[in-house]
């Protein structure tokens, strides 16, 4: 089984640490903040979390693509 690449480890983590704070300041968790109580932004989070959660756990695909027929 091939390992993450730190680097897309990196993109994924940081990816679902910025979708939890957006989604915590929208949900009033954090005040302070023009995002506090607004839904966008919880919406917005979920979904860049969601990216980041994807990005850790599908595997890139290994190898050529193979070839196309009639070749």
């Amino acid at each position: 089984m091939k390992e993450l690449s730190p680097l897309r480890r990196t993109i994924g983590l940081v990816l679902v640490m910025i979708g939890g704070f957006w989604a915590a300041i929208s949900l009033g968790f954090l005040e302070e903040s023009f995002m506090t109580g607004n839904r966008v932004y919880t919406v917005l989070g979920a979904i860049v979390a969601l990216a980041g959660v994807l990005v850790l756990v599908i595997k890139p695909r290994s190898g050529a693509a193979p070839p196309a027929d009639g070749e």
